[in-house]
């Protein structure tokens, strides 16, 4: 019988993923480069993981749990999954070898759901230009709309003071006195 998959969330995951025997297996294809992945995460392409299982088996050698993600982790990252554990279900019958793997899984919302939610994650470098998002999520947006105000209030030189060309402090200031 083969080995079953499993679901992780976004919040589980950040919660164990720098644990030594957890790998992260990122099988989206070209959009990796552009769309950005989770740090320290193994790119195996779906279109061509299935020439690869035993490149990636060498590749987690000592990890017992393996979460596998695409864009959604609606079609790629589980099919994915399902052909490792049929791999390995086969390589205990006809070669009798344990891959030291316990655990495989697929990551809930896929990479998009994880970068959604503000969890940590690099961006490649892209036309010379290298974009970054934070290792951590930035605070709440400190942004508050406007207080709606009556529509008879003032607008104009009466409500802010005027900039004048040749100088950066409004006009008719001077030594932080106004006028």
């Amino acid at each position: 019988m083969a080995q079953s998959i499993s679901y992780i969330t976004g919040s589980q995951l950040l919660s164990v993923k720098t644990r030594p025997n957890i790998a992260i297996v990122d099988v989206r294809d070209d959009e990796r480069k552009y769309d950005g992945h989770i740090a320290g995460s193994l790119h195996y392409a779906s279109d061509t993981f299935t020439d690869k299982i035993s490149n990636l088996i060498q590749d987690v050698k000592g990890k017992d749990t393996l979460v596998f993600h695409c864009a959604l982790s609606q079609v790629r990252g589980p099919t994915c999954a399902r052909k490792l554990a049929n791999y390995l279900e086969e390589m205990k019958k006809e070669i009798k070898e344990d891959s030291g793997i316990k655990s495989i899984m697929v990551l809930e919302r896929g990479f998009n759901g994880w970068e959604a939610s503000g969890r940590p994650s690099k961006i490649y470098r892209l036309l010379g230009w290298e974009y970054r998002i934070p290792e951590r999520a930035p605070p709440a947006c400190p942004y508050k709309p406007a207080a709606k105000t009556d529509k008879t209030a003032k607008v104009g030189p009466e409500s802010e003071p005027a900039i004048s060309e040749s100088s950066s402090k409004p006009v008719g200031v001077a030594d932080g006195k106004q006028d």
